[in-house]
């Protein structure tokens, strides 16, 4: 109980000392934003499905599941499980440290239910995918786009979206430009998750 009460009241510290709908509005006014509106539906649909495919039907992360997960993190020696969600992405990339503690962990979690009670589902997605790390010293979709294809985002087919949603997953071990080999192993094991998961066809599994 401890972690928890320390990590609420640092979540809470950090959330009012740069309110995340301030920090939305901050990263909109930038030259790079891209809007919801001009990201193409193969990216909302392929980054849901690999990165976190209960995103719209989730209120981010209860009490009961921040608990559980904690308990979890405990059994494996304060070393934090995988699987994040994309709000607790989003709250990582915007106020933690990237280490890999229970205390950071819980800090995250309380943070993403702050990001969820504040910012409407588009909201998240939309800003997640400015901020995020595409690799190659690259923040951000419309950067990313760019430099990867040449394109803006609303250009995107479903082959480059799905590219992103698993880069992102190792954007400097599985960089697709430096190692290729690297990146289609990490490609076809997540793609091969979906499958398993029905989230895609077979069809598209071996499509793609």
């Amino acid at each position: 109980m401890i972690y928890v009460s320390a990590a609420y009241l640092k979540a809470q510290y950090l959330t009012r000392k740069r309110p995340v709908a301030l920090l939305l509005t901050e990263r909109k006014n930038s030259a790079d934003y891209c809007a919801w509106e001009k990201i193409s539906e193969e990216v909302k649909k392929y980054f849901i499905l690999i990165e976190d495919p209960g995103f719209y039907e989730r209120k981010g992360m209860t009490l009961m599941t921040l608990i559980r997960r904690g308990i979890a993190c405990l059994n494996r020696r304060n070393q934090i499980i995988h699987g994040s969600t994309i709000s607790q992405q989003l709250a990582k990339n915007l106020y933690l440290r990237f280490d890999r503690t229970i205390f950071r962990k819980i800090t995250e979690s309380f943070i993403c239910l702050k990001i969820e009670h504040c910012l409407t589902k588009e909201e998240i997605f939309t800003f997640y995918l400015n901020i995020i790390y595409y690799g190659n010293n690259i923040y951000g979709i419309s950067n990313a786009s760019m430099y990867y294809f040449s394109k803006t985002p609303a250009e995107l087919t479903a082959n480059q979206a799905i590219l992103f949603a698993c880069l992102i997953a190792g954007p400097n071990a599985a960089d697709p430009v430096h190692y290729p080999d690297k990146f289609f192993s990490l490609k076809k094991r997540k793609l091969e998750k979906c499958f398993q998961e029905g989230l895609i066809s077979e069809k598209e599994l071996k499509y793609f």
